[in-house]
């Protein structure tokens, strides 16, 4: 087992740190496995360059984490079930993940977290941008808190994946998203337009902090209000965590893996890179029910 200690730099920005001193294709000890987590439950988004990893690697680092899931719209590389390509061509106009969300929060059990590992990235662009949550959720003021907290959510990938939905007609398109986009048409319609409850408040299991959980593209409506009543409360929530005091931008370069806590941060992958390659492959670990 890897000896390794990591190096934890916090400098990039409000949200996220940037460890170093550690190959991750390498078996690592139960200490430096807990070094991480306290890291990653400290700064929710940890960002470790200068990697070497093959499929199989990356999701093994993932597996240290909890169980695998798979992700039920895109198709998986050959080698690894749980690994998926993310990839915007050149002639491609729509990326993946270009809005403030977090992943996959309208399955029962969301992932707790993504591994994204870069494999080509443009010269200038395709930047995320990552916003705390809870930091966010800790300002709001307590009456606020409270009506939030007294309300589920209707999550649904429905917005997105469903018929009509901002994905909608990805599937025909060989170039968008690397022809990996299976879709609504993919025999996943009726997956597509389900539905399940969720506190527009989660607790996370690990800390105990709380944050905002609910998002424009994967909310479709809190329970009890229309989507048309529900949207005016989504956009204020979102223009509040994405205030620069929340935001980190990080720039990607090959060979980056970046790990991120979907139950206490949002994120969003910018789409400025149009006539370049983006080339990503993506791991997410299966979460809790929130609570």
């Amino acid at each position: 087992m890897s000896e390794q200690h990591i190096n934890i730099d916090t400098n990039l920005g409000p949200v996220g740190a940037v460890v170093t001193g550690i190959d991750l294709a390498l078996p690592l000890s139960d200490g430096v496995l807990n070094e991480i987590k306290n890291a990653w439950y400290q700064h929710h988004v940890l960002f470790f360059p200068d990697q070497d990893l093959t499929p199989t690697q990356q999701a093994d680092f993932g597996a240290r984490f909890g169980e695998l899931d798979i992700y039920p719209f895109m198709k998986a590389v050959d080698s690894h079930k749980n690994v998926i390509p993310i990839i915007k061509e050149k002639d491609a106009k729509m990326n993946f993940g270009g809005a403030w969300h977090t992943d996959s929060s309208y399955l029962q059990k969301p992932p707790m977290a993504t591994l994204l590992y870069a494999v080509e990235v443009p010269d200038e662009g395709g930047d995320t941008l990552f916003a705390d949550a809870s930091a966010a959720y800790d300002d709001l003021s307590p009456t606020l808190q409270r009506m939030l907290e007294s309300h589920a959510g209707v999550f649904s990938p429905k917005v997105v994946h469903g018929q009509g939905g901002a994905y909608a007609d990805l599937a025909a398109k060989s170039s968008d998203l690397g022809g990996a986009y299976g879709g609504a048409d993919s025999g996943r319609s009726d997956f597509a337009e389900s539905e399940v409850e969720h506190p527009l408040i989660r607790v996370h299991p690990n800390t105990g902090r709380k944050s905002i959980y609910c998002s424009r593209p994967h909310t479709h409506r809190i329970k009890g209000m229309t989507r048309e009543e529900s949207l005016p409360i989504f956009d204020f929530l979102q223009a509040h965590l994405t205030q620069d005091k929340y935001v980190t931008r990080f720039k990607w370069r090959k060979g980056t893996l970046a790990m991120w806590d979907n139950r206490c941060l949002f994120h969003n992958a910018l789409n400025d890179y149009q006539g370049q390659r983006r080339h990503m492959l993506r791991v997410i670990v299966q979460g809790e029910q929130p609570y």
